[in-house]
């Protein structure tokens, strides 16, 4: 009986820290997971971008979808292509983009957040004509480094709590599909300049992505987020003068210049207020026990 209420408060404990956090979408790739918190400030202007993400992953548009951009120290991009091949297709014509729903308008900076490591925004057409805030659809891309420049035309809407899988694809072998005439993707094309491509030769896949229903699970990536909010927020309240970046032609839109490698090695820890109220809710139940 006192196992169950404790498991029930702690059940609750769990509900109350994540109610008012938006989902968490869990990526499979075939290099392993990594969970995304959307929304990791509850600001109710990035609804938006939550339910833009979530009609594609509800949609099941990721499935097999591969990850075409691993940029150096700067970002890891995904969610704009497939491919007929597991392995790097011939030529250009034997990718597809992923179907696009409507795009989603742009909130650069109202969620108090900087493009820093960890951070995660969405991918924007760009061109001669600059960078469109407002056409951002299924591609995004997870920030490796103090990308600050991006702040004023990109959205940050989730963050990644554990970068474990991030940087094990950032160490893959690169190939640069714009140096081969026969791909015909055109110098200057981001999209395919630094595709990651594993140890069998294969691209790296996306197997699924669907969102995240166990509590436990959601409470541990929310708490992992908050190092990440912190120094997003940090960065952005500092004012600090960050790198120009070039306007590109991809969905991106920006150079891979950025300040060096900022990307956490260990695996951040749960929420500290959520441990210390499962210790609080353990004592009393031990108390209660004690009692004649």
């Amino acid at each position: 009986m006192v196992l169950r209420v404790f498991a029930s408060l702690i059940l609750c404990v769990v509900a109350l820290s994540t109610s008012a956090i938006g989902q968490v979408v869990r990526f499979e790739t075939t290099m392993g997971d990594f969970d995304m918190v959307l929304n990791p400030t509850n600001n109710p202007r990035l609804q938006g971008h939550v339910d833009n993400l979530l009609q594609y992953v509800e949609g099941d548009y990721y499935r097999s979808s591969w990850i075409n951009r691993a940029d150096g120290t700067f970002v890891l991009q995904m969610g704009g292509f497939f491919s007929d091949t597991k392995r790097p297709p011939m030529t250009i014509v034997s990718t597809r983009p992923i179907p696009a729903f409507e795009p989603v308008e742009g909130e650069p900076g109202i969620a108090g957040l900087s493009n820093t490591v960890g951070t995660v925004s969405m991918a924007l057409p760009g061109g001669a004509g600059g960078t469109n805030q407002d056409g951002g659809t299924s591609s995004f891309f997870i920030n490796l480094g103090n990308n600050a420049a991006l702040d004023a035309n990109f959205t940050v809407f989730a963050a990644v709590p554990d970068m474990t899988v991030v940087n094990q694809i950032m160490a893959l072998m690169k190939l640069d599909r714009t140096t081969e005439p026969q791909f015909g993707a055109g110098p200057g094309n981001l999209a395919f300049t630094d595709v990651p491509v594993q140890a069998n030769g294969q691209q790296v896949l996306i197997l699924r992505a669907f969102v995240v229903e166990d509590a436990m699970s959601i409470a541990r990536a929310v708490g992992g987020v908050e190092s990440i909010v912190a120094q997003s927020s940090a960065n952005l309240e500092s004012g600090e003068a960050a790198p120009i970046l070039t306007s590109g032609i991809s969905q991106l839109a920006a150079s891979s210049s950025s300040t060096g490698p900022l990307v956490p090695i260990t695996v951040p820890e749960p929420a500290s207020a959520i441990i210390l109220m499962i210790a609080a809710i353990t004592a009393s139940v031990l108390i209660g026990r004690r009692r004649p």
